[in-house]
């Protein structure tokens, strides 16, 4: 299998993701004992969740012919403990303007479709291997 991200280090907490020659920078916050210069990498979660929505519902507008400026979807996240991770996302989709009211519960059914969603809900499997690397 061919890897999709390939994540290198940067000096200090800083990474970067290349994902199909696309450079995605990672940072910690200062009290993380980075220098803020980028998103955190649990940052990068809901950010994944929101675009997928957004495109979902996008398409969904589009493809009915409703202008879809203006389109905003907002991630709120809330934590849990033990293990420390993401325990709640909330998903606020803006609609733009003159959106019939018949489409409200459409779009709510749509943005539940996408990948990303379904990634965290069906929770994926994760296998870890650990190679040796050439040293510097």
């Amino acid at each position: 299998m061919r890897p999709l991200v390939k994540v290198t280090w940067d000096g200090g907490v800083r990474f970067t993701a290349d994902v199909r020659g696309h450079k995605i920078r990672v940072d910690q916050p200062r009290q993380g004992g980075g220098e803020d210069t980028a998103p955190a990498p649990l940052e990068l979660l809901p950010a994944s969740l929101g675009t997928c929505v957004a495109y979902f519902v996008q398409q969904f507008l589009a493809t009915r012919g409703i202008d879809t400026a203006g389109l905003e979807v907002e991630v709120g996240v809330m934590g849990a403990p033990n293990p420390h991770r993401i325990g709640r996302f909330d998903v606020r989709v803006t609609l733009p303007g003159g959106v019939p009211d018949r489409y409200r519960d459409h779009v709510a059914r749509v943005a539940e479709t996408c990948t990303v969603h379904h990634t965290l809900t069906h929770a994926p499997e994760i296998a870890v291997t650990v190679a040796e690397g050439v040293a510097a």
